[in-house]
């Protein structure tokens, strides 16, 4: 186990979920390109529709820092309606 301290959890081994095709390539595109942090999707929750559709993944992140810190984060991916272009609409930790 990394990363114990008091007060904080330590996350539970997670392995990648499968991602539908276009919300991979929609996350590869984003947060993966993103300096600082590794996220790995761990589940599919579903999709919005809205002006376009928003994607809500949880993922555990992965610092890059010194200790390599863990989180559990709520991530929403937006494809555009016209474009196809992804952007992350919001990531909020959970743990």
């Amino acid at each position: 186990m990394s990363n114990i301290h008091a007060g904080g959890y330590v996350l539970a081994e997670m392995n990648a979920c499968d991602l539908p095709e276009e919300v991979a390539t929609g996350l590869e595109k984003t947060l993966n390109s993103m300096l600082g942090a590794k996220y790995v999707p761990v589940l599919y929750v579903g999709h919005q529709v809205v002006a376009g559709m928003n994607h809500m993944i949880i993922c555990k992140q992965v610092r890059a820092t010194a200790n390599a810190e863990e989180r559990l984060v709520k991530v929403v991916l937006h494809s555009a309606p016209t474009t196809g272009e992804w952007s992350v609409d919001s990531v909020g930790q959970i743990v």
